[in-house]
This record gives structure tokens, sequence and C-alpha cells, in this order.
């Protein structure tokens, strides 16, 4: 079902993307390291049709609350108009339906199109985490192996067919897919794969084997050794994790719970005595401590290690 719609967004905007493979190199590139099976100009005409199907879809949905409780009347706000705006009064109800109408296509269709465009990189950074996580126990499985005597290219054939090694199993399969299917040989598919993966520490790792590989060494010592530097590396990262978990935990209590805390009782007992808008406190509730305290979650979900 998804080929189906994006196939059918090909066929509307592809032409739009057709030329313009330089203006997204970097989302080209991110697409690649994510390792999505679909093409750039493919991705962005489904984006571009979400969009539009999400503003509209949002725009029936407000007009749906408009028509059973009515367009919101700012006449009681602080928000004043130019002089000259007086003599169309009588249309503030319709220009008020216009402007939050035209605020909410707009923010939707913006919102979902940079969705689309930032998932690549995100994902893409979701695996690199991934990759050097289980990076120094895949070395240290190749080194068992090269120690019994494998063969370079079926380290990495055994690597890829081995699930417990998660994304570096992915790369590893990729690396023999460029192999087998495409004829290159193995140095040129450990260079095609250190140009694209996400990772710097396994594009380093690639890049020290093709050497040891190109001058006839041993790849077990060679093995070793990186599986020592990135375990010492993971190590380091775990530490300092726990020092920004702690720093960004304080963080938290202060702009989420004691500041919302204070700017609540202090905008109440203005509004008491007629000098704030409630609207203020409505936001604070409603809008800024539950979106704040969602990002949080997000961002430290992004950075947490998995197990």
């Amino acid at each position: 079902m998804t080929n189906i719609f994006f196939s059918l967004a090909h066929e509307i905007f592809g032409k739009y993307y057709d030329n313009r493979r330089h203006e997204y190199y970097s989302l080209r590139l991110n697409m690649l390291r994510n390792r999505m099976s679909i093409g750039y100009d493919m991705y962005m005409s489904g984006a571009l049709l979400t969009s539009f199907l999400c503003a509209v879809f949002a725009l029936i949905a407000v007009n749906l609350l408009f028509y059973l409780v009515g367009v919101p009347d700012f006449t009681g706000s602080r928000i004043t108009a130019p002089q000259w705006m007086l003599q169309f009064s009588h249309y503030k109800e319709i220009a008020e339906w216009l402007v939050l109408n035209i605020i909410t296509g707009i923010f939707v269709f913006s919102a979902v199109y940079k969705t689309f465009v930032l998932y690549p990189a995100v994902m893409a950074g979701e695996r690199k985490r991934g990759i050097e996580r289980m990076l120094p126990y895949a070395i240290n499985y190749m080194s068992s192996m090269a120690g019994a005597g494998v063969l370079p290219l079926e380290l990495f054939r055994s690597l890829a067919s081995n699930d417990i090694y998660k994304d570096v199993a992915v790369e590893a399969r990729y690396l023999v897919r460029d192999i087998e299917v495409l004829g290159l040989n193995l140095v040129s598919g450990m260079r095609n794969l250190a140009l694209t993966t996400p990772s710097p520490s396994l594009q380093d790792f690639l890049q020290g084997a093709i050497t040891v590989i190109t001058s006839g060494g041993e790849l077990e010592p060679y093995f070793k050794i990186k599986t020592e530097q990135y375990l010492i590396e993971n190590r380091q990262k775990q530490k300092e994790f726990l020092e920004t978990l702690g720093l960004l935990g304080e963080t938290y209590v202060t702009a989420f719970v004691a500041g919302p805390l204070f700017m609540i009782v202090v905008i109440s007992i203005m509004a008491i005595m007629g000098g704030a808008e409630m609207v203020f406190l409505y936001l604070i509730i409603y809008a800024i401590i539950p979106f704040g305290s969602a990002m949080f979650i997000l961002l430290i979900s992004s950075m947490t290690p998995e197990a």
C-alpha cells in the first residue's frame, strides 16, 4: 500500500524533483546511510503529497471545530488593529476565520514536510549509535574467526548472516551484496561501505582493515587492537552520557517544574488583580509544559544507549 502511495505521488510530483538532485545531496546521503530502498525523488514526492493531505485534513478538522464552537473572538484581548482597519470591522469574523485557516494550513504543511526531510538524518543518527554500540563485539567475533584461519570475505559473510549484531550485520550484508551481486572485489566493497556507512568508527575500522589486507598483514592482531579501542570508547561515552543525563535532569526541573509553577502563581495573582490575561496561564499549562516534557522525553530517548 505504501509503495502504491509513493508511486502515485511520484507520478504527480516526480518531475519537480527530477532536476534538483544537487539541492538534496545531504538528504540523498542520509537516505543511503539509512539504507532506505526508495529513490529520493519518489520519497520527496510522497512527502509533498502527504503534506498536502495532512493540511487538508487539518483544515477540515479546524473548520468543523469552528462550526461547533464558533470562530475565536479576539475583541477582549490586547491584540489591537491599525486605525485604517476599523472600516472593515464588520468583516472581522471572516478575517479571523481566514487568518486562522491560513496559519493552520501553512503550519501543518510545513511541519509534515520538514519531518519527512529530517527523518532520514534522524534515523541515520540512530543507526550510527546502533552500529557503534555493537561494533566492538562484532569485531571481537571476527577476530575469533580470523584466528581460526577464516578468509576475510568469509568473515564478513558470516557477520552478515548473524542478526545478533543488528546494524553491523546490516552493513556487512551490503558489503557482501556489492561483492556477490555487483561484482566488486573485497577492497572496493570495503571502500564503498566506508563511504556510505553512518558510523565514523566503522569507517575508521574499514579503512584500517583495507590497509592491512592490501599490505599483506594479519587481520587478527588488528581486530584485537580495534576491539579494545572501541570498548574503551564505549565506556567513556557511557560515563559522558550519565553526566549529561544529570545536567538534563536539573534543567528539566528548573525549566518545566519550578519555573512553570512560579509563573502559574504569578499570573494567577495578577489575573485576580486584573493585570494579566488568563490566556498566558492556559498557554503554560496546556502547551508549554506538555510540549516541553515531550521534547525532553524524545531528547533523552534519542541519547540513551540500548542495553
